[in-house]
Order: structure tokens, then sequence, then C-alpha cells
């Protein structure tokens, strides 16, 4: 008993003096720790996450589509970065590309920028463009649309056509003398009607075709449906007077017609074409509007009377020439000026194989009435007369009698 007691008070004391020295120990360590960044803590720090920058989208209307794309930092340390160089294809002079206007709002605008985005239509035509942003058919105050064209058009003679963009800020009302018309009644449709009349009436008194571009779908139903009433006075207007209408209300819907931020580009890739406010239009989709317009354009362009062929003919005098004669004074004179014409040149046609005459022959309704010979083979005559096969030959595909 007496040892047990002695044991265990030997071991007490050795327990206490080993808790005694790592408390020692562990001080000593974590003051070093402390003050020497060479020794680890036996704390443990979780650093702290970031929080996530708020998610901003920066919209910008005027952006070009062929603006330049930004450099990556890190190609020049890969040397990956190539000299910046250019290639300038010869720009035709001005008077060889066809002069046309765009004139309209802030949606003109856009389409404007799709057709200088695009290297073939800028090259094939001299693009005149008048656009105010805030602008409409409802407030002549602010601005005056028709005076407007009448200046571009005498500003810019010879004008192959002229394009209107307007109307996606008249959701206003109209005043009429000392009356206020409330948008979309009757009295302001009618009212809203004469001044599309008066913007068709200055392009057709100055001889300038007109191509109207209708407006897109739009993000608000309420803004969409008001939009959609535009596009159907201005397409009876412009079309009664016979001039072009582009729709391009459902280019910009997906397929159940509704609106769609998305949608393929000019390639068939899907991006984003309509910028946040659901009015505007991103670079891409600036390059899809033009691409709905320029082949109309085209055609109205195409459509514009030229000048008779024979007027840009050369008129080439006859020389006169010395006819073989006995009398060498008898000698061909030159014709008088007034009877001089122009001479057409017909070159011969060139053979390249059978000619077949175009017309139709007489033929026979049936095999009897026929008019050719009849075969004088047996085997096809049996074939093409009586419908009978040709008889198999011993070890041929078609023998199938049994031996």
């Amino acid at each position: 008993m007496t040892r047990s007691s002695h044991d265990l008070s030997i071991t007490q004391r050795f327990a206490i003096a080993l808790l005694a020295l790592f408390a020692a120990f562990s001080g000593e360590g974590t003051a070093r720790a402390e003050s020497d960044a060479s020794v680890q803590s036996w704390r443990i720090i979780v650093p702290q996450r970031a929080a996530p920058a708020p998610a901003t989208q920066t919209y910008r209307a005027r952006r070009r589509y062929d603006a330049p794309r930004p450099r990556f930092p890190d190609d020049a340390t890969l040397g990956l970065t190539m000299p910046d160089f250019s290639i300038t294809a010869p720009a035709p002079p001005d008077t060889a590309r066809t002069k046309i206007a765009i004139i309209g709002d802030s949606l003109a605008e856009a389409l404007l920028y799709g057709m200088e985005a695009d290297p073939a239509l800028k090259a094939e035509l001299l693009i005149r463009s008048k656009t105010v942003s805030a602008s409409g058919l409802v407030r002549e105050d602010y601005h005056d649309w028709p005076k407007a064209i009448s200046q571009i058009i005498a500003e810019n003679p010879g004008l192959a056509a002229l394009i209107v963009m307007v109307g996606v800020n008249d959701r206003q009302a109209i005043r009429v003398g000392d009356a206020t018309l409330e948008p979309l009644t009757e009295p302001w449709r009618e009212a809203y009607r004469k001044r599309i009349d008066a913007v068709i009436s200055v392009a057709q008194a100055a001889r300038v075709p007109l191509v109207w571009v209708g407006l897109p779908i739009m993000r608000t139903p309420r803004l969409s449906a008001d939009v959609a009433s535009f596009n159907e006075m201005a397409r009876d207007r412009v079309s009664t007077s016979g001039e072009t209408f582009i729709d391009i209300f459902d280019s910009f819907a997906d397929q159940s017609g509704a609106f769609s931020a998305t949608g393929p580009d000019v390639i068939g890739d899907t991006v984003r074409l309509r910028g946040p406010d659901g009015i505007h239009f991103t670079p891409a989709g600036q390059r899809k509007l033009a691409f709905f317009v320029e082949k109309p354009l085209r055609k109205r362009i195409g459509e514009r009377p030229q000048p008779e062929a024979g007027a840009s003919l050369a008129v080439l005098p006859i020389q006169p020439s010395v006819q073989p004669s006995t009398t060498p004074a008898e000698v061909s004179l030159p014709l008088p000026a007034a009877t001089v014409a122009p001479i057409s040149i017909v070159r011969p046609r060139v053979d390249i194989g059978e000619v077949r005459s175009l017309t139709s022959t007489a033929t026979a309704s049936t095999l009897i009435g026929r008019q050719t010979k009849p075969l004088d083979d047996p085997a096809t005559r049996d074939l093409f007369d009586r419908g009978l096969s040709p008889t198999p030959r011993d070890g041929r595909s078609d023998d199938y009698r049994w031996r």
C-alpha cells in the first residue's frame, strides 16, 4: 500500500513536470511566432472571401460595328503581338458612287452606322445623313422634317434614294392650331397621316425615290403596340403614293413573335442585337438592320429612270471610201451631218453545237399516230412498242430459267 502511494506520487510528479515543460515550451514558441515571421503560428487564419463586384453592363449606342477590339495584355509578353498595319484599298471617287441620304431619329442613326460598317456598301454608296435623336413628326416646333428634307435634297443634287426612319419619339400629343390632339385618337391619326404625306410630297416634288423603313418590335408591350400602329399608318400612305415601305417589325422577334434581345446576326451566329433599353440596337443589330434595308434599296435604285441608250453612244461619222471604178473621179462623199446616226455593232453568233428551234413541232397524241419511222431492230421494237423484255442470255443476271 505504501509502495503504491509512493509510485502514484512519482507519477503525479512526472506528469506535473511534463505539463510545466510543455507549457513553457508552448509559451516560448508562441512568443517566437508572434515576433519571428519564420516560425509558423498554430493559429489558422482563413482569408476573407472578397465580395463580388456588382454586375454592370455598359451600352454605347454610338459604338461602331467595325470598332477595333482591345488587345490582350499578355500578348506582348508571349511575343504574339504583330506590328500594326493596315491595308488601304483605293477608294472610288465620289462621282463613281451612288449618292443616297438617310434622315430620321436615333434609329436612323443606327441604320447609318450599320450601312457604313459594310465595306461593300461603303465603297458603292455615298451616304449623306441628317439625323436628330429626339426628333419625330409630331413636334414640328422642335424639328421640321419636311423643311430639313428639302434642304438636304437641295444640298445634294442627284440623290438616288432618300431613306426615312422616324417615329420612335412620336407618342406625344399633336397641336393643330389651338387644339391639342391626344396620341392615337382618330383626330391624332388623321393629323399624323398628313405629316407623313408632307414628307412624301417633298421627295416626290424633287423626284427622289423614297424608302421608308418601319420601326422594330420593342420590349415594352404598350410601346410595341403603338409602334405597330405607326408602321400601319406609314405603310398605308407610302404604298398608296407608290413609294417603298420596308417592314422590319417581325425581323427582330423570336419564333413566337415576341420581343427578343438576342438572335442570329448577318452570318448566323446568335448574338445580342438590342440594347438594354429594349429600343436601340447593338453594333451587330445595326448591321442586321442595314442587311434588311440593303436589298429593297438596291431594287429601288435600279428602278430609277436611266438615260436613253442612244444618248450615251458616240456618233461616228461615216468616212469617205474610194470605190473601185474605171473612172478615178468617182468618189463616195460623206453623208450630211443631219443624216448621221449611231452605229450599232452586231457581233456574229458563235456556233456552239446543234441549233434547235424553240417552237413546238407537230407531235402525235398517241403512239399509233406518230410520224417517225418504225424501229428496224426487232428487239428494240418489241421493247418500246410492245413492252416485251428481250430474251435472257445464258449466264446473265436476268436469266431465271431452271436448268
